[in-house]
């Protein structure tokens, strides 16, 4: 997965599809029998995004993806390639 393409079509995304993604991949992770593969700061950055109401920034998009390649990283990849088309 190139981060920094998959960061660069984020950003072009208008905010409603930017939440839509986030959630799409917020459901890949919450699903997976894999989650004590994420890091312990990684949900804690998470969560404190998720809080602040800044998930939906770059940085929040960021630690989604971060925790979504840790535990489900093919799940991730396919998600990302038909979403981001």
């Amino acid at each position: 997965m190139d981060l920094e393409r998959v960061s660069r079509r984020y950003l072009e995304l208008n905010e409603e599809a930017r939440r839509e993604l986030i959630d799409g991949i917020l459901e890949i992770i919450l699903s997976s029998p894999n989650t004590d593969l994420v890091p312990d700061e990684v949900g804690w950055s998470i969560s404190n995004k998720f809080r602040s109401g800044e998930l939906y920034d770059l940085d929040g998009f960021k630690l989604i993806l971060e925790a979504a390649n840790s535990c489900e990283p093919t799940k991730l990849e396919k998600f990302l390639e038909e979403e981001m088309k």
